[in-house]
């Protein structure tokens, strides 16, 4: 981590936006635990500090999506592979099109003969995966993506995308929760709550009212624990660029009433079966002292 956020600020050392990169990779650290948080060691040092540092996951293959240089702004985008036809081409199919809207950003400035902005030479796109569970046939893989094509300071692009690996469909809040209504109200009443705790004086009232409205596209990104779920917020989304992006993690217990599906967090299906004989248990219970009265 330190590694990263010396070549950031070696890089971009006047861009706020690379620290916040650094502050989103930092705050995946608990999911990247759950698969494995050694870093990928290949290549020469020169090689590795040219890029950011991405985890290996076990049972994942890392693929590394690599243009430009030669004078042209580069890319670095690292994606999974799980060995699910459909998942797996998912998965390329984003990472290729997130260079290709860089590309189509930059190209103008490529032009023969056109005078180059000064900060030319420090343009690029990095972008790397953190990888959770819900349970050992969903996965939950959030892309960390920054990229910089002049300006005050770059962009921090943040998605999650959830697929199951048995059938290869991604999941939305409709595969999550037996009410996904429910489940919206909840996330936008629970996440506007702990942001106005978090942000204390920092909160931008319209800002956050709109970015945590029960509107689907607000909670677009949503990072699947085993024990609830992490809702991620876009730079800009809550509040001021300032705040940098925003995280809240939301658990079950708090989602219970829109019902998480037990398919997706088997716990919590355990859970209402263990409730469920509880209850049983104590009905004939009573049952049986109603005979002796």
């Amino acid at each position: 981590m330190l590694s990263t956020l010396r070549l950031i600020i070696k890089r971009h050392i006047t861009s706020f936006t690379a620290l916040l990169f650094v502050l989103a990779i930092c705050h995946c650290k608990p999911a990247m635990a759950e698969e494995n948080q050694n870093m990928a060691a290949n290549g020469t040092n020169e090689e590795q500090a040219a890029t950011f540092e991405q985890a290996q996951y076990p049972d994942v293959t890392n693929h590394h999506l690599e243009r430009g240089g030669d004078g042209r702004p580069s890319i670095s985008l690292y994606y999974p592979a799980f060995g699910n036809d459909k998942v797996d081409a998912a998965m390329a199919a984003f990472a290729e099109s997130q260079a290709a809207d860089y590309e189509d950003d930059v190209r103008e400035f490529d032009k023969p003969g056109e005078e180059k902005p000064d900060s030319y030479d420090m343009w690029d796109m990095n972008g790397i995966f953190t990888l959770a569970r819900p349970n050992p046939d969903v996965v939950s893989v959030t892309f960390n993506i920054y990229s910089y094509s002049g300006g005050a300071h770059g962009n921090l692009f943040i998605r999650c995308l959830n697929y199951d690996l048995r059938t290869g469909a991604e999941l939305g809040l409709n595969a999550l929760f037996e009410s996904p209504e429910k489940a919206l109200a909840l996330l936008a009443e629970l996440t506007n709550k702990k942001l106005r705790q978090d942000l204390g004086d920092d909160v931008e009232e319209e800002m956050l009212q709109s970015g945590t409205a029960p509107e689907p596209a607000n909670f677009a990104n949503l990072s699947l624990r085993p024990d609830g779920l992490v809702v991620e917020f876009q730079p800009y989304q809550v509040g001021p660029w300032s705040i940098g992006p925003q995280h809240v993690t939301v658990s079950l217990a708090e989602l219970a009433d829109a019902g998480p599906k037990p398919e997706i967090w088997p716990a919590k299906a355990q859970t209402r079966d263990a409730q469920a004989k509880y209850e049983e248990a104590i009905k004939e219970y009573f049952e049986e002292v109603a005979k002796y009265k």
